[in-house]
């Protein structure tokens, strides 16, 4: 189903030259029986080829938080399309976090009371020897803001390397900052999405992101390295 609409284009093409014919919503025939025999090894070798040979560059996964119930748009989605298919964002990371084996690198601009343990629980899934890394954002006297201070304790027993991406600019107005929400392990797999740790997001938001595996992984890796080289120690 994940090719059907490519499938459908490549009929619907043939349908504008006079080989297929659309019967119903879902099926479509040769005009020409003879096509039948002719399509049928050809389809063959298409699905061994998919099953056997070809390997995708990226595999993606859909992940959601949904809004607490009693939620409209929930019962929407599943009386619309359904939620088959879509990952949930509690089930994402921690899976993320123990794929790790280099580092675990968790980017996030905002963490309160309520985040914080989450990112405690995410850390501590990390395999022992694994580089952990929080980048986050220091407050305007670059200090730790409330909701990582009060774990201060427990990422450094961790051994979390806790960095601020706020960057004073010399020659313009303003910081460079960061508002990216990124969840990576090693340079294979990444979250990426809407996610931030905090209450909102947690309990309140719908949050949607991808989970991506695979060469584009790679790319969010060399972004977050980028950020975290010119991120500073939190104090």
């Amino acid at each position: 189903m994940a090719r059907a609409d490519e499938v459908e284009a490549f009929l619907a093409a043939g349908f504008n030259v006079g080989l297929f014919q659309r019967s119903s919503q879902l099926t479509w025939r040769p005009i020409s029986r003879d096509l039948h025999g002719e399509l049928a090894p050809l389809f063959v070798g298409a699905c061994l080829y998919r099953a056997e040979v070809h390997a995708d560059h990226d595999l993606v996964q859909v992940v959601v938080t949904k809004p607490p119930a009693p939620s409209r748009f929930t019962a929407e989605l599943v009386a619309s399309t359904g939620d088959w298919g879509l990952v949930d964002t509690k089930e994402a990371l921690p899976g993320i976090a123990e794929s790790a084996r280099n580092r675990f690198c968790v980017l996030t601009p905002y963490v309160d009371d309520i985040g914080a343990p989450i990112l405690l629980n995410l850390f501590a899934r990390a395999p022992v020897g694994v580089r952990r890394v929080l980048i986050s954002r220091a407050d305007h006297e670059d200090q730790m803001p409330p909701g990582l201070r009060r774990v201060a304790a427990e990422l450094a027993a961790l051994n979390v390397s806790v960095l601020s991406f706020r960057i004073g600019r010399a020659d313009a107005a303003g910081n460079e900052t960061s508002h990216a929400k990124v969840v990576l392990a090693d340079d294979h797999t990444a979250y990426v999405g809407s996610l931030n740790m905090n209450r909102w997001s947690l309990e309140y938001s719908l949050e949607l992101g991808v989970c991506v595996a695979g060469r584009s992984a790679s790319l969010i890796a060399d972004v977050v390295s980028a950020a975290e080289r010119v991120s500073v120690p939190m104090r």
